[in-house]
């Protein structure tokens, strides 16, 4: 059986955050997004993460962003249980007696 639960897309933003609030307000706003945030470097203004794909074009336009860096592509297959999950369990095969 073919499982797509998502396209998701692992990023890497980079944020100029003179003026615009801390980069702890910039992490409340990509997680608030669906964002989930893998690393910070707060030095720097750097924020990896990986985010469901027809989100990326939104990162763009959220207030202290200035690059955004689409690293890597893939569909995710949730494992059953999982809130994420959209197919369910796999129904039995023919071949299984």
């Amino acid at each position: 059986m073919n499982h797509h639960d998502a396209e998701m897309t692992d990023v890497v933003i980079v944020f100029d955050c003179k003026g615009k609030g801390p980069i702890e307000d910039a992490v409340r706003r990509l997680k608030e997004l669906g964002m989930e945030v893998c690393e910070v470097n707060a030095d720097e203004g750097v924020v990896e993460g990986n985010i469901d794909s027809a989100k990326v074009p939104e990162l763009k336009t959220l207030a202290g962003v200035c690059y955004v860096r689409s690293v890597f592509s893939y569909v995710a297959d949730y494992p059953p249980g999982d809130p994420r999950d959209k197919d369910g369990l796999e129904p039995p095969s023919e071949d299984e007696d």
